[in-house]
């Protein structure tokens, strides 16, 4: 992807169709740029937020990855504003992968359903070795299976940080319906001795 140097002011450089943004990083000053959205977008949708790629500015090549994008409030795929975080080839990345769980519609006509645990995963890795997600595929589990962190196969160079033993989705079976309360019994009144009584007085 390309990016220019930011010298306009954001409206003149919004109404071009350009994204303004961030480059840093540890060996590199703050640097405003900007690039065009429909590469911006393509770079999101290829790389997602983790996975790092090939940036030139000034015709020198940076490894990056997006460390934030902002998007507008009411149009979420409008991104507004980007962050850019420069890494070296021996740098070590530290990030949070997303779960996204795949095979939920196989339990929509039982009564099981999946209890996800936890939502993203702790992970490293080195420069051109990241993911966007890590996708589990539940469809082929029955009432009772789980799947862990230890059960996840992931690529060799990426090392995850959470506990092995960390539940990551787990098949459960909806409780039966409860059974109605039963209604307290009145215990029935004597009216002889009751009237009786009345009689009395």
């Amino acid at each position: 992807m390309k990016l220019e140097k930011r010298t306009e002011k954001l409206n003149a450089i919004r109404a071009r169709h350009l994204v303004p943004g961030n480059m840093f990083g540890k060996s590199i000053d703050s640097v405003s740029v900007q690039a065009d959205l429909k590469d911006i977008m393509e770079a999101i949708k290829t790389y997602g937020h983790n996975m790092t790629f090939k940036v030139t500015l000034d015709g020198a090549v940076h490894n990056v990855y997006f460390k934030n994008v902002q998007t507008h409030i009411l149009k979420p795929n409008d991104v507004i504003h980007f962050d850019l975080h420069r890494v070296s080839e021996t740098e070590t990345i530290s990030a949070q992968i997303p779960i996204v769980i795949l095979g939920k519609e196989a339990f929509f006509q039982s009564r099981a359903y999946a209890q996800q645990g936890i939502q993203s995963l702790q992970a490293e890795y080195t420069v051109g070795h990241g993911i966007s997600n890590v996708e589990v595929d539940i469809s082929a589990l029955e009432v009772g299976d789980a799947i862990y962190v230890k059960d996840l196969t992931v690529d060799a160079a990426i090392t995850l940080k959470d506990d092995p033993d960390t539940l990551i989705v787990a098949i459960k079976e909806s409780a039966s319906a409860e059974e109605p309360e039963t209604a307290d019994v009145a215990e029935p009144i004597d009216t002889e001795e009751e009237n009786s009584d009345e009689t009395a007085e």
